[in-house]
């Protein structure tokens, strides 16, 4: 398995290698953000991970102290998407087909709020927020920070193998038997 974590600034990146195999759709994907014109984080289980991170995100940090902090808290977060991935295997496919790329918008927008979230992103709000705050001391003498800031997160606790029974349901009479055989087979990764 390879881990390919990218923070993107303005100007692009300068001769990064893909020594991975991916569908061509991801591949496009990769492409469009190393361009500027795709710019979502995501990750892809289980023979690759990508996570793509705006650095523009980090870019708009209003002092050092958020920046590095904000650092720490967008790391916690995309590895938290790939222990979902890790935990779920391949039915984190059929999980995310309700996902919304654009939920920062609508967050920063007031149309949503952690109850609007989706449960992937829930979980990972809920739990980046609860590694910074365990994490703190750390953190603060890592970087040197000289005060501590507000962040947002949740406070949900998602139970995973509830999540998937839900979106069982939704599936053809004919998947839901195929996924209910695959089920009994699954051996269950641990979360931390």
């Amino acid at each position: 398995m390879y881990v390919f974590i990218f923070i993107k600034d303005d100007d692009g990146f300068q001769d990064v290698p893909l020594h991975i195999k991916v569908t061509s759709s991801f591949h496009s994907k990769i492409k469009q953000t190393i361009e500027g014109s795709y710019s979502e984080a995501f990750c892809l289980y289980p023979e690759n991970v990508i996570f793509l991170i705006k650095e523009r995100l980090l870019k708009h940090s209003s002092c050092v102290n958020e920046f590095y902090a904000n650092i720490a808290f967008l790391l916690s977060h995309e590895l938290r998407h790939f222990q979902q991935s890790y935990f779920l295997e391949d039915r984190i496919f059929i999980m995310l087909q309700d996902y919304n790329p654009d939920y920062v918008t609508e967050l920063l927008k007031g149309q949503i709020d952690c109850d609007g979230l989706h449960w992937s992103e829930q979980d990972a709000y809920s739990y980046s927020l609860w590694f910074v705050t365990k994490h703190r001391e750390a953190i603060t003498k890592i970087f040197q920070l000289e005060d501590w800031l507000f962040f947002f997160g949740c406070h949900i606790e998602i139970d995973y193998e509830k999540e998937w029974k839900r979106y069982k349901r939704k599936l053809t009479f004919v998947d839901q038997v195929i996924w209910t055989i695959k089920d009994l087979f699954w051996k269950r990764n641990m979360l931390i």
